[in-house]
C-alpha cells in the first residue's frame, strides 16, 4: 500500500511546495478533517473514485460537495462514468480507501479538479495516511496532477 511518504516523494519530484500536517487520530472523511482543523469545508477537498470509459479518474471537490457524473463525463469528454466502491477506489489507488489523496496516484490515472478548488490559495487533503494532512495552493495541485479544471458541482 502506499502512503504519505509516496505523496511526499511526488511532490518533491515535481518541486511543488506543500506541508505534510500530523493529527491525532484518524481522519476518515474529508468532512471531518474540516472539522478537526476548523476549516471551511470549501478549502477541503474530497476525492472521488470513478471508472471512466473503463479507465480510472479521481474527481477532486469540496469537502460539502459530490461530483456531478455528468460534468465529469463532460470535462473528460467521456461516454460512461461509474462510481467505484470503497474496495475497488482501494484497489484502483493502492491506498487505503479513507485516505486517497489526489496525488501520486498510479499511472493511467486522470484527475479532473472542480474550479473552486483550484482557484484557493490554500487547500488540505488526505494524504495517503488516515493521520496526516497534505497542504498545499490549488494551482500547485492541478500543475501537479495534470488536471482537468472544470466546474463538477
Amino acid at each position: 500500500m502506499r502512503n504519505s511518504v509516496d505523496v511526499h516523494n511526488h511532490l518533491v519530484e515535481r518541486d511543488v511546495r506543500h506541508e505534510l500536517l500530523r493529527v491525532p487520530g484518524r481522519l476518515r472523511t474529508a468532512e471531518r478533517l474540516a472539522a478537526v482543523l476548523d476549516l471551511p469545508p470549501e478549502q477541503v477537498g474530497k476525492i472521488v473514485v470513478y471508472e471512466v470509459d473503463g479507465s480510472p479518474v479521481v474527481a477532486v471537490v469540496p469537502s460539502n460537495e459530490t461530483p456531478d457524473p455528468e460534468r465529469v463525463a463532460a470535462a473528460l469528454d467521456a461516454a460512461e462514468v461509474r462510481p467505484v466502491s470503497p474496495a475497488r477506489a482501494s484497489q484502483l489507488t493502492d491506498y487505503i480507501p479513507e485516505a486517497i489523496p489526489p496525488v501520486a496516484l498510479p499511472a493511467g490515472f486522470r484527475v479532473v479538479m472542480d474550479r473552486a478548488l483550484a482557484g484557493h490559495e490554500v487547500v488540505y487533503f488526505s494524504s495517503g495516511d488516515p493521520a496526516a494532512v497534505l497542504k498545499l495552493r490549488g494551482a500547485d495541485l492541478a500543475r501537479a496532477t495534470d488536471a482537468i479544471v472544470a466546474d463538477l458541482v
